[in-house]
């Protein structure tokens, strides 16, 4: 609309726009007209929206009318709120003084501006966002705001469903209520666009027959009071990954300038989704191995290329005792024990033979301690190939290394044991006949005679040296030992008395019994010399007196303390704890003190077998002893024995050691593969008055039982002999002589007779080295039971 003034602002001619633009905006019939109006009066009162009230513009036109401006121009927003407009003033100076005032409606252009403006300021917005929600919400906010929309929704393409799940909504109503919504592709206008890869849009989506809704749509629509949709398919490249869809009143149309502007801001969006799924999947990749590594209980260490620390995991701060921030940046050399030459030469493996796997040496903790691991250390390499540090990954093999040296402490153990045993055997068998005999020869003189003193010397003297076979066999388990049910605090404050007198006045005891002691299954006369055995260790340990306790308790052994001792299983155990406040031992002599004839004693004050008896007792009563000790600081033993739900056993009868041998007249067939043993055996029966069948083997005695006539009431026979065990041949003779007794008699035991030391029940046994008279009162006692039993028959010969 364009005006004449004079050079006094009198409007001298207006042309048909103006006259129109007036009448269509409520401008009074003189000012529709305009000529002979003060244009300056109408600018200032507003009586017309298209004329510019601002100060600046009539300044701009009154310098054009006194020719200070050859030309002036100015954009401003009309000054009607019903609709705000745009319009540029235009002023051209004419002959005479007038000018030529023209006022030009861009109102299109200037939104196309502003919404450029607001998509660029958007994308920049939606490029610093990097959560998918956020984005999402993001695009969806913005679009209602650029393009003056009432609604607007953003679905993600569900390709293995083949549904749009609507992750943002904005606009008039509730947008959680729309959050999480479906539709399957080809329903409503923006399952349209998916599935034509196309730009939709429909006046009316509640009336318009080609558009089919999800049954939760119409509810939707009319409580967001919109009816026109825009929908326009999001890509990343020529793949479809989304739509947005642009809800407004109903009929609304769009622009190519504004659906061209869409297109834009959909690109736009679709690339910031992209983005954003990118960011979740790596934020996710590096939280997974961010997790592994936080949760690896195994070292992780990265270095640069000049071997600086660049990563320390968790796992690594709880080996070494420091954390990430003191490491990073420190050189890794500083954990080799070897420092900068070790680092060096681990170098070079790498260069020349690989990645280093099962690479076992010490790294050195905060506190200076030494951390045994196995390590892998591998070259990292840029996408270029490029070295650009190192990768380790280091294992602590210290309770692996400390199981190691436990198996071969016990295969030590047990290749001495067995050995140990063996020796015990043969010499027990020496022993029977030494001291059997000494006691025959004392049993034929009198005390006055000159032999008699040597006699004695030669039985005191086998009886000594059977005592070291007793230890001998203790500690290579292969004593027979009698259990019963019972109360540790009974054996132990039963015994303190005499504890006392061992020690002396010196050395102050305590006896510590617990309360509600729970009961195990042991042989009570080995658990005395268990105790005795370590209550002398601890005297010798205290020469100049100190203090000894000794205590009971309960205790739950867990899966964790089985796991670092091989042969403990978990469960209920009772706890017997012998303390002193003596020298103490260093680490060699700890490693050592178990084995056999291992003494730190001067020589003739002890034989060694001590512990090792006491080693052997405790494990062959399927328990576990721990020894804790250090130089200056005293020693502690303690006993695991497994807890019962048993009840104590009563003491049973016991004979008194000078009852006499009752005599017999039954037939007893002996086998015994050593001659003198059997020789002895043979006069010791004789003597009582039995009949006796003598065999050297088996063989030998099965032949004897088919050949003799009457009956043969007992079977004496050695359990360990070449060819055939004596428990299979009483088998073999139990058809041939039904009422056969079985006595086993034996230097040496195997599982023939017993299982894990215990004997079977119902069978006899006499251990070698035996006397005269526990011979012949074992013998009484096998052919007095009531019944022949052979012992258990389902164990193997």
């Amino acid at each position: 609309m364009t005006v004449i003034v004079d050079d006094h602002g009198v409007i001298a001619a207006a042309n048909e726009a103006w006259r129109r633009f007036g009448r269509e905006n409520g401008a009074g019939p003189a000012v529709a007209e305009g000529v002979g109006l003060d244009y300056f009066a109408i600018c200032r009162d507003g009586t017309l929206a298209g004329c510019p009230r601002s100060p600046r513009a009539q300044a701009g036109v009154a310098r054009v009318l006194r020719r200070e401006l050859p030309i002036f121009t100015l954009d401003y927003a009309s000054h009607s709120s019903d609709d705000p407009r745009w319009f540029m003033l235009t002023v051209t100076p004419l002959e005479g003084g007038a000018a030529v005032i023209a006022h030009s409606d861009i109102t299109e252009r200037r939104r196309t501006e502003m919404s450029a403006a607001a998509l660029i300021e958007t994308g920049r917005e939606l490029a610093g966002g990097l959560e998918p929600a956020d984005v999402a919400r993001q695009i969806a906010t913005s679009v209602v705001r650029v393009f003056d929309a009432r609604h607007s929704t953003l679905y993600r393409l569900q390709r293995e469903t083949g549904q749009l799940l609507c992750i943002a909504a904005a606009g008039i109503g509730d947008a959680e209520t729309w959050r999480g919504r479906t539709m399957m592709v080809g329903e409503g206008v923006a399952g349209r666009a998916v599935a034509e890869e196309r730009c939709v849009w429909t006046p009316d989506v509640l009336d318009d027959p080609k558009i089919s809704l999800p049954a939760w749509a119409p509810e939707q629509v009319r409580a967001a009071g919109f009816r026109s949709v825009l929908a326009m398919p999001l890509k990343a490249g020529d793949r479809v990954i989304g739509v947005l869809g642009l809800g407004d009143v109903a009929g609304r149309t769009y622009t190519e300038d504004e659906l061209a502007l869409l297109a834009a801001f959909v690109g736009q969006g679709a690339v910031a989704l992209e983005n954003s799924a990118l960011y979740r999947e790596i934020r996710d990749a590096r939280d997974f191995l961010q997790s592994i590594t936080d949760h690896s209980p195994d070292a992780i260490v990265t270095t640069d290329g000049q071997g600086r620390v660049t990563y320390f995991s968790r796992g690594a701060e709880a080996m070494f005792g420091c954390r990430a921030d003191e490491m990073i940046g420190e050189a890794v050399a500083n954990l080799y024990p070897g420092g900068i030459e070790e680092a060096r030469v681990v170098r070079q493996r790498l260069v020349l033979e690989g990645p280093l796997r099962n690479y076992e040496t010490g790294f050195l903790a905060k506190d200076g301690r030494r951390v045994e691991v196995s390590a892998s250390i591998a070259m990292l390499r840029d996408p270029a190939g490029a070295e650009v540090g190192t990768l380790g990954v280091l294992k602590d093999i210290g309770e692996r290394r400390h199981l190691e040296e436990q198996l071969r402490q016990s295969q030590k153990m047990d290749a001495i044991g067995r050995l140990a045993g063996g020796i015990a055997h043969d010499f027990n068998n020496l022993l029977t006949v030494i001291a059997g005999r000494a006691q025959l020869i004392l049993s034929r003189i009198r005390p006055e005679e000159p032999i008699h003193r040597d006699a004695t010397l030669v039985r005191s003297t086998a009886d000594r040296a059977a005592a070291l076979t007793h230890q001998l066999l203790a500690f290579s388990r292969k004593q027979v030992l009698q259990p019963q049910v019972l109360n540790l605090n009974t054996v132990v404050t039963g015994m303190e008395p005499m504890l006392g007198r061992l020690i002396g006045e010196d050395i102050d005891l305590s006896v510590i019994p617990a309360e509600g002691l729970g009961r195990v299954r042991a042989d009570p006369g080995q658990l005395e010399q268990v105790i005795v055995n370590l209550v002398v260790n601890a005297r010798d340990a205290m020469p100049e007196g100190g203090r000894l306790t000794i205590e009971t308790a309960e205790v739950e052994l867990d899966a964790a303390y089985a796991s670092r001792h091989l042969t403990v299983p978990a469960g209920p155990y009772v706890m017997l704890e012998v303390t002193d406040t003596g020298e103490g031992m260093d680490e060699q002599t700890r490693s050592r003190v178990f084995e056999p004839f291992f003494t730190t004693k001067g020589p003739g004050k002890g034989t060694g077998l001590g512990l090792a008896t006491v080693y052997g007792i405790v494990k062959q009563s399927g328990g576990d002893i721990q020894l804790s000790s250090e130089r200056g600081r005293g020693t502690s033993f303690k006993i695991y024995l497994p807890r019962v739900a048993e009840q104590a056993s009563e003491p049973g009868p016991t004979r008194s050691a000078a009852a006499p041998v009752p005599p017999g007249d039954e037939t007893v067939l002996l086998v015994e593969d050593e001659p003198e043993v059997r020789d002895l055996a043979r006069e010791i029966l004789e003597a009582s008055g039995y009949t006796v069948l003598q065999a050297c083997d088996p063989q030998d005695a099965v032949l004897i039982a088919e050949r003799h006539a009457g009956p043969i009431r007992l079977l004496l026979t050695d359990v360990i002999m070449p060819r055939q065990s004596g428990r299979a041949l009483a088998e073999r003779l139990r058809p041939l002589r039904p009422e056969l007794q079985v006595l086993y008699m034996s230097g040496y035991t195997n599982e023939a007779i017993v299982r894990h030391g215990v004997l079977e029940p119902d069978t006899m046994f006499i251990q070698k080295p035996f006397t005269p008279a526990a011979l012949g009162h074992k013998v009484r006692d096998a052919l007095d039971r009531d019944r022949p039993r052979l012992g258990s028959a389902e164990l193997p010969a």
